[in-house]
């Protein structure tokens, strides 16, 4: 699975987030869907695979949503399939919510007992038993999630999404494809376009990653970028860890 429920501050947490972690606390996930406990998988650094959560030996997810996902993905590469979508709270997220500081618990302790602010458990029982009650659609506090959303369920883009600061409320209106001939787009948006297989320019400050813009052929009739959109990422202050990221 791509995500997993933090059991001490309920929070949802994506598997590749584990890369950007000083320590990993193999024991402090469970499954959003049904609760049961899930154990980080190649979160390590160098890991040539991507992280993931999996399930313990022996268990199994009952009625779950969670375990419902791969199925959700490969259906949504060949039709709408929104009416799971509602109900899948990872999957379609309903918008961007950017948080300043993650709550810091102690793992020995159980989310009453840390001088975080309460958050009700999802691994307590419901009326469905130990499993969480089912969930809609929520806002994530990653950018990523949201675009590999939009990569993942094209049609499904008439779906509502929430960014601050963009005035746009489906992922069709706020995700815009940068055209040829380059040019300024006064109104803020999520753009995106087709990485240049050229170096990037980089430094400890930033790094400048060019991206499809002009096409023009060259002396030998073939098409070349003649000219390109250019992404200015500054990163002077970020991690070693998060730098890596950026790259994976």
């Amino acid at each position: 699975m791509e995500s997993a429920r933090n059991k001490y501050t309920s929070e949802i947490i994506e598997a590749e987030d584990l890369w950007l972690l000083d320590v990993v606390d193999t024991n402090g996930y469970v499954c959003w869907g049904c609760g049961i406990e899930m154990y980080p998988s190649a979160w390590q650094k160098g890991s040539k695979k991507r992280p993931s959560f999996n399930k313990m030996p022996g268990k199994e997810h009952i009625n779950c949503d969670a375990d419902a996902e791969s199925t959700v993905v490969k259906q949504g590469q060949k039709k709408s399939v929104r009416n799971m979508l509602d109900s899948a709270p990872g999957l379609m997220p309903a918008g961007l919510k950017l948080i300043e500081q993650r709550p810091v618990v102690d793992p020995g302790t159980t989310g009453s007992d840390n001088n975080t602010n309460p958050i009700r458990s999802t691994s307590s029982a419901s009326s469905g038993g130990n499993a969480p009650a089912r969930q809609s659609r929520r806002p994530v506090n990653a950018i990523r999630q949201i675009c590999r959303a939009f990569i993942r369920f094209p049609y499904d883009r008439g779906m509502s999404l929430n960014i601050p600061g963009i005035n746009a409320d489906t992922y069709m209106t706020v995700f815009k494809k940068l055209k040829d001939p380059v040019q300024p787009y006064p109104e803020r948006r999520v753009f995106y376009s087709q990485l240049l297989w050229q170096k990037f320019e980089q430094d400890e400050n930033r790094i400048v990653i060019p991206l499809s813009g002009e096409w023009a052929k060259d002396e030998s009739g073939k098409f070349k970028p003649s000219r390109s959109y250019k992404l200015h990422i500054e990163w002077g202050d970020w991690s070693k860890a998060k730098k890596d990221y950026a790259f994976e």
